[in-house]
């Protein structure tokens, strides 16, 4: 029998063409073992088919990778829908139902919840449906033991960390995923055939905002500077990949290791850092080896934000790292939170007034700006519920969480209006070259004028169409859009 693991991504994100990491993984481990497995990477409008796809298919069970946010109501709908038409063993796995997991197994259509990594839980769980023995003694699994009259939750012990990432059992099965459809273009289209890969797991900084405090309990684990690049040189020779998009949560925690792999691999890759660890040699080596692009959080331009958040840095110490990185040229993606509790207009002024500082001196980069979200797990989570912040009490309520949306401030108490949704949208005017955009978000942010954003409307209708698969107008759009994005 085969087993099915499922993603489902929000058709908005344009992030289904993001490889799903953590099921490629967890798949990988499976297919060692000796099982067989799908991997079913879809968005919410497709569901209903592939809900009645696997259904068809009676697999020996299904498992949702799972974050919080509108994957965790989309990947309810489906699960339940599954359970409708057939009563197929429902697993949760990822970082939401780690960490939320009694309420998840509350829930009828999840039957197991795998906790923190998921290799070895999914290889035993496997065994045990397989030979229909007692599921007390698998590390990291969360199910219901039957008993005379109706059953109980149970919550086994926590799983150790993986201690060595680059065992055998653990080695990537490419082909489980339509590498092709993965591939995306970077640097004016330069390159055309980029693939996404994960080197390491966690992060050892302890930002009051991530997930990592609890899911990974801050540490940092790797896999082999060599094992990484015999991967990269795998892709390379079987499908010719010409670029690599590194998704870990800080790349250059052990610096020798990163340089060691950019150095090994000889393609060019995109990078996350934190802006304090920037400086001119490491530049210099990003520069050296190619890095096309790095995504960094500077978070806020306030120091008393910086604080509060637990980022580890100042405002000077960001203008430093972005006028390093400006004068090598590095493209950046810059990313910053506004709308933190306790936060005032003065503190958001502050944040906006240093993205358009770094506008007008950092010619090669993007800027995203989005509000607060109190997610689980997080080292602020709890002071976020004593500001007002009421957490929902189904799992499919936290779909409302979704950090892009104009009607967060429906849910979050301290966010008054859609000013900050507004803010963001004229940020992205940045992120093209046209002149008058910029000049048109520039006006509009200086003076704090979102009134009437007739612009946001119409960008947002050709966003809406850019949507549309198949269609002519579809397809001029996002020709267009590829023309006019920044590079």
């Amino acid at each position: 029998m085969q087993i099915y693991l499922v993603q489902v991504d929000y058709s908005k994100d344009f992030s289904n063409d993001v490889v799903p990491i953590g099921l490629l993984h967890v798949g990988s481990a499976l297919v060692n073992s000796g099982y067989k497995v799908k991997i079913l990477h879809c968005s919410e409008l497709e569901i209903d088919y592939y809900a009645n796809e696997i259904a068809k298919d009676n697999p020996l069970w299904v498992g949702f990778s799972v974050m919080t946010g509108p994957q965790t109501m989309h990947s309810t709908w489906m699960s339940r829908k599954i359970k409708k038409i057939r009563n197929i063993p429902i697993v949760w796995g990822g970082i939401h139902p780690s960490i939320l997991t009694d309420q998840c197994m509350n829930e009828d259509y999840i039957d197991y919840v795998i906790t923190g990594e998921g290799e070895d839980t999914a290889v035993e769980l496997t065994q045990s449906i397989l030979s229909k023995k007692e599921k007390k003694g698998i590390l990291g699994l969360a199910y219901r033991e039957k008993l005379k009259v109706g059953s109980r939750m149970c919550v086994n012990n926590k799983r150790p960390f993986i201690s060595n990432l680059d065992e055998e059992k653990y080695k990537l099965c490419f082909e489980l995923l339509n590498i092709q459809k993965y591939f995306s273009k970077a640097n004016a289209e330069k390159y055309s055939r980029v693939f996404s890969y994960k080197t390491s797991r966690g992060c050892p900084y302890k930002c009051g905002f991530c997930y990592n405090n609890n899911f990974n309990d801050r540490r940092w684990r790797a896999k082999s500077a060599q094992g990484v690049i015999k991967d990269i040189l795998y892709l390379k020779e079987v499908y010719k990949i010409d670029g690599i998009k590194f998704y870990d949560d800080n790349f250059y925690v052990d610096k020798k290791r990163a340089f060691e792999i950019l150095e090994g691999i000889g393609i060019p890759a995109k990078t996350d850092i934190r802006i304090d660890m920037v400086d001119d040699e490491l530049a210099q080596k990003m520069k050296k080896f190619n890095v096309f692009d790095v995504l960094i959080g500077i978070e806020s331009g306030s120091d008393r934000m910086l604080d509060l958040i637990n980022k580890g840095f100042n405002v000077d110490k960001i203008k430093k790292g972005v006028e390093i990185l400006a004068k090598n040229e590095i493209r950046v993606g810059y990313s910053a939170i506004i709308g933190i509790p306790s936060e005032t207009q003065d503190e958001i002024n502050s944040t906006i007034d240093l993205l358009l500082w770094i506008n007008k001196i950092h010619k090669s980069k993007t800027i995203t700006v989005g509000p607060y979200i109190p997610y689980p797990g997080s080292a602020l989570y709890q002071w976020t519920i004593n500001q007002g912040f009421s957490p929902p009490k189904t799992t499919e309520g936290w779909g409302m969480l979704e950090r892009w949306s104009k009607d967060l401030h429906l849910f979050l108490p301290w966010i008054k209006n859609d000013y900050i949704y507004f803010i963001r949208e004229y940020m992205r005017f940045f992120n093209y070259n046209v002149k008058l955009l910029s000049r048109v978000a520039e006006l509009r942010i200086k003076y704090k004028f979102v009134k009437c954003p007739i612009d946001i409307y119409i960008m947002n209708v050709l966003y809406e169409y850019a949507l549309k698969p198949g269609s002519i107008i579809s397809r001029v759009i996002r020709g267009i859009h590829k023309i006019f994005k920044m590079k």
